[in-house]
C-alpha cells in the first residue's frame, strides 16, 4: 500500500480536503504521495485505516462534515497520540493563523464512541458526532461514561492491515448501500404520499363536478315551469321529466333575492363551470395516475442504478411531476461551535390553540457544497433571523432596491470562508426571494450580520448596513441548478 503504514507517517503532510462516504464515515485525503486516513463509526466501534485509496465512491447526497473540512483545509498534521483506552488525537496546524490549533479525537471512552474537532487555545468544539456525550464529559470530573455499563465496551480499532482494510471497507460500503436505499425509500414514500393526495382530490372534484352538471337539469326544469314559480322563494318542488317515473319531483334550492328567470341562469353557469372543472380534473387524475405509475417503476430501477444516477432521476422525477422537494431534507448535523441556539421545527400552519407559541424556525435550504442558508418569511420573520438567531459573523444578504427577504448565509466557524459559488447561491436565493425575481440580473448586497443594524424606530424588517458588498446574480430557485 505505497510503503503507509501507519497514521505517524502522515505527519507533516497537508490536508487537501474531507471527503464524505457515509453518515458516520469520511476520509481525510492529504496531499504528496496518494494517500487517506478513512475514519468509520458505529455505535460501539469505530475504524481508521491508511490506504492510498477511497473505499467507496464519494457520498453523492453532499458532505455532512463541512465543519470539519473547513477548518481543516489546509492544515498540516503536526501530531499523532495514541490513546491508551483505544482511539486517536490528531493535532493540525493552521498555516494562515499562526497559534491556532485544531484536534480531531477518536475515543472510546464513554458509552459510545466519538469523533470531535477542537480548536485550540480556545478549547471551542466546533464538531462532534455524539453532541450530548460531549457536553456531558465537559461538565464531569469522573469518567464521562461512569459505571460501565452491560454488554460490549466501546473500541476504536487498527484497520490497516490488507486484511483487515478489505473488511472495513466492505462494512462501509454495506452502510452506504442501506442508508441511501432508506434516504431513497423515504424521499419516495413522501412523493407518493404527495400524489396520492393529488388524485384524492382530482376524484373529489371530478366527483364535484359532476355534480354541478345536474344544475343544467335543474335549470331547463325552471324554464319549462317559469310560471309556477313565485319570486322570494327559497326552495321548490316541481315534476321531473328526466326521471323514469312520471310522478318523480325534484326539489330545487333557490336565491329569494333573484327571479325565477335570474336563478335558472345562475343554474346554467355553474353548469357550464362544473362541465369544465370535471374536464380539468379527470385531466389532472389521469396525470397524477401516470405519475405514481412511473415512480412505481423508479422504486425498481433505483435500486440497480449508480446512486448519483438515482438522485439524479429521482430530483427529474420531482422537477416533472411539481412536486417541491426540501433542500434541507433530514439531514441533521452537529455544530457544537455555533454560540447561538438552534432553531426549532416549525409547526403546520393554522394548527394549535390561539395564543400557543410560534415557531421560530425560519425558511431553510442547504448550498451545493452543505453551507446553511435561512430565509425570512415575512418582516418580523426577517428582523427575527437577523437580529436573533444569526451569529454576527455569518453573512447577510438583501437585493438593491426593491423589497425581498432577509437572507442569512451560516457559516460553520468563525473563521470559514466561503467560495465565490457558495456568495453567488445565497445571491441568488435572496434574488427569488424579492420583488424582483423576474428580472434576469439583480444586485444583491451582502456583509457580515454584524454590520447590520435596525433603525431606532423602524418597522419590522427594516435595516441598515455598512461595509457591503455587490453581487449581479440571475434569480434562481432553490435546489433547482447550480450556481453560475
Amino acid at each position: 500500500m505505497s510503503g503507509i503504514a501507519e497514521v505517524s507517517a502522515l505527519v507533516g503532510r497537508e490536508v487537501r480536503g474531507v471527503v464524505p462516504l457515509t453518515s458516520g464515515t469520511l476520509a481525510i485525503s492529504f496531499t504528496g504521495a496518494r494517500v487517506f486516513l478513512w475514519i468509520h463509526l458505529e455505535r460501539k466501534t469505530a475504524w481508521y485505516a491508511v490506504a492510498p485509496d477511497l473505499p467507496i465512491d464519494p457520498d453523492p447526497r453532499g458532505s455532512r462534515f463541512q465543519a470539519i473540512e473547513t477548518p481543516l483545509r489546509g492544515t498540516v498534521l503536526a501530531e499523532e497520540r495514541a490513546r491508551e483506552a483505544g482511539g486517536l488525537d490528531l493535532r493540525f496546524d493552521s498555516a494562515s493563523e499562526e497559534g491556532r490549533e485544531y484536534w480531531l479525537t477518536l475515543d472510546a471512552e464513554g458509552a459510545r464512541v466519538n469523533l470531535t474537532l477542537t480548536m485550540e487555545p480556545e478549547k471551542t468544539t466546533l464538531w462532534a458526532f455524539h453532541r450530548e456525550e460531549r457536553a456531558e464529559a465537559a461538565k464531569k470530573t469522573t469518567p464521562p461514561h461512569g459505571p460501565v455499563a452491560p454488554g460490549r465496551p466501546p473500541a476504536v480499532r487498527d484497520a490497516t492491515p490488507l486484511e483487515e482494510r478489505l473488511t472495513l471497507r466492505a462494512r462501509i460500503q454495506a452502510a452506504f448501500l442501506a442508508e441511501f436505499r432508506g434516504d431513497l425509500e423515504r424521499i419516495m414514500k413522501s412523493a407518493e404520499r404527495t400524489l396520492l393526495r393529488r388524485a384524492a382530490a382530482a376524484e373529489q372534484d371530478v366527483r364535484n363536478a359532476a355534480e354541478m352538471r345536474g344544475d343544467r337539469r335543474r335549470a331547463e326544469i325552471l324554464l319549462a315551469n317559469f310560471g309556477k314559480i313565485q319570486r322570494g322563494a327559497s326552495r321548490v318542488g316541481l315534476p321531473d321529466p328526466f326521471a323514469d317515473s312520471p310522478r318523480a319531483t325534484v326539489e330545487i334550492e333557490l336565491d329569494p333575492s333573484l327571479s325565477p328567470d335570474e336563478n335558472a341562469a345562475r343554474l346554467f353557469q355553474r353548469a357550464k363551470k362544473g362541465e369544465r372543472g370535471e374536464r380539468l380534473a379527470s385531466d389532472r387524475l389521469t396525470v397524477t395516475r401516470q405519475r405514481l405509475s412511473e415512480l412505481s417503476g423508479l422504486r425498481r430501477d433505483a435500486l440497480l442504478m449508480h446512486p448519483k444516477e438515482a438522485l439524479l432521476r429521482l430530483a427529474r422525477f420531482h422537477v416533472d411531476a411539481k412536486i417541491e422537494s426540501s433542500a434541507r431534507g433530514d439531514m441533521r448535523v452537529t455544530h457544537l461551535g455555533r454560540q447561538a441556539v438552534a432553531a426549532p421545527r416549525a409547526g403546520r400552519p393554522g394548527r394549535g390553540a390561539p395564543g400557543a407559541h410560534k415557531s421560530l424556525r425560519p425558511r431553510t435550504y442547504v448550498t451545493n457544497d452543505g453551507w446553511e442558508v435561512w430565509v425570512g418569511r415575512s418582516n418580523t420573520d426577517n428582523d427575527l433571523i437577523t437580529h436573533r438567531l444569526s451569529n454576527p459573523h455569518d453573512f447577510w444578504f438583501h437585493v438593491v432596491g426593491a423589497p425581498g427577504s432577509h437572507v442569512i448565509l451560516r457559516r460553520p466557524t468563525r473563521n470559514s470562508k466561503p467560495r465565490p459559488t457558495t456568495l453567488v447561491e445565497a445571491a441568488q436565493i435572496a434574488a427569488f426571494f424579492s420583488k424582483a425575481r423576474k428580472q434576469t440580473r439583480v444586485p444583491v448586497i451582502y456583509t457580515e450580520r454584524k454590520f447590520v443594524s435596525k433603525p431606532r424606530r423602524g418597522k419590522p424588517g427594516q435595516a441598515l448596513c455598512t461595509r457591503e458588498r455587490e453581487l449581479i446574480v440571475r434569480p434562481r430557485k432553490p435546489g433547482t441548478e447550480p450556481a453560475d
